[in-house]
């Protein structure tokens, strides 16, 4: 992929996608689709597919967001962990159908669940992955996002067993704002030949805001100098309020310039 040819993303819940196709051409970007948890129970494969066709036909690229509410992908509980897996496996699916370029998903996890055990999480974490990638195989990149790690080092283990493979790391700074321990440098630089897709956001480290870049305490100095380095790289604005949409674009641009 070369950045010079892909638009930035937005991020926009399953069900709002289709009745907002012309807002989204008009706006010159490109959609993440988000299906949530019980959205993609009840997804019909051959409507996911017609949305597919329509935004393409109206220049529209787009990615994937899988569900993440309630799911462990590297769960001890086998059962949980094959529920987390079935789910992700049809997110997979929907990307397929959608021609999307990556689906994103959460690895799920929380020192806090596993006492700090991480390698009882890395154990059902290959066993979910080596499954989700089997059903990806030549259609999305398929992309593990930080959210509650304090240090990239669960995400540094896994990738590194599919060193490989097609699995690879999106950077969320919103997420990194608000629950990494060490400098950012300590997270893009051990990781930075796994990177294909970053979640653009801010907050004040304090909870998950979305807002638009620059109006929280993100250094995005600090991450714009880094991207320089970057080629091939999916941006995402990740705004959760209409009313932040024209400025989230706009300065999202404004930091890939």
């Amino acid at each position: 992929m070369d950045n010079r040819k892909l638009p930035i993303f937005i991020n926009v819940p399953y069900r709002l996608v289709e009745a907002n196709i012309e807002r989204i051409a008009n706006l010159g970007v490109g959609v993440e689709v988000y299906a949530e948890n019980n959205i993609l129970d009840k997804l019909d494969m051959g409507d996911v597919k017609e949305l597919g066709r329509k935004l393409r036909d109206n220049g529209i690229m787009c990615t994937a967001h899988a569900p993440f509410m309630d799911l462990s992908p590297g769960g001890y509980d086998r059962k949980i962990r094959t529920l987390s897996k079935d789910k992700i496996k049809r997110a997979v699916e929907m990307a397929h159908r959608l021609n999307a370029i990556s689906v994103v998903c959460h690895p799920g996890y929380n020192k806090w669940f596993y006492d700090g055990n991480e390698q009882l999480w890395l154990d059902g974490s290959i066993e979910t992955w080596t499954e989700v990638l089997s059903e990806a195989k030549g259609g999305p990149l398929v992309l593990i996002e930080n959210i509650f790690e304090e240090t990239p080092a669960t995400l540094i283990a896994l990738l590194g067993y599919f060193k490989d493979k097609d699995l690879y790391f999106c950077f969320d700074s919103g997420h990194f704002n608000l629950f990494s321990t060490i400098p950012l440098e300590g997270w893009l630089i051990p990781l930075k030949n796994r990177i294909r897709e970053i979640h653009l956001h801010d907050n004040h480290g304090k909870s998950d805001e979305h807002l638009p870049i620059g109006r929280g305490t993100f250094p995005f100095r600090e991450l714009k100098a880094f991207i320089a380095q970057l080629t091939g790289i999916i941006y995402t604005s990740e705004f959760h309020s209409e009313a932040y949409a024209m400025e989230s674009i706009k300065t999202l641009q404004e930091l890939i310039s």
